[in-house]
């Protein structure tokens, strides 16, 4: 196992993730896509939570469960778009600032700002038609 990036408990990340998911099934710009892409079913919604704290767990260093490809479920989706990404992250920063203690919602909602522009890079970089250069129509 490696060094966690900073501290923070596998509780905390739970309590998070759940907050978040609250409030995104809700939030008029990401809800939609999300409820689209994980279902209205709340088992569907437990497991999805469930994987996506592993990744997060993950992306710490608390563990090393997680298994799946963040950028090609983000590609596969065509509702998800470059744009999304700066409400997904004032989202995840206010539910963070929120749940966690100041020093680990800090540590997260970097971690998450690093992960968030290189999906962002990525959707933009590969949905690009051929010949000509990626643009960013918004910055996070």
């Amino acid at each position: 196992m490696s060094v966690p990036k900073f501290a923070i408990t596998e509780d905390q990340i739970d309590a998070l993730v759940s907050a978040f998911y609250a409030r995104a099934r809700k939030d008029p710009v990401l809800g939609p896509v999300f409820v689209n892409a994980v279902g209205s079913d709340d088992a569907a919604w437990v497991a999805h939570e469930a994987k996506i704290a592993s990744f997060w767990r993950n992306a710490i260093g608390l563990d090393r469960s997680f298994s799946g490809n963040p950028m090609l479920k983000h590609l596969a989706n065509p509702e998800i778009t470059p744009d999304q990404f700066a409400d997904w992250l004032s989202l995840f920063r206010k539910t963070a600032e929120e749940t966690l203690p100041d020093a680990a919602a800090a540590g997260i909602y970097d971690l998450a700002d690093r992960i968030g522009r290189s999906l962002q890079m990525g959707l933009v970089q590969f949905r690009q038609k051929d010949g000509l250069a990626p643009r960013f129509a918004h910055t996070m």
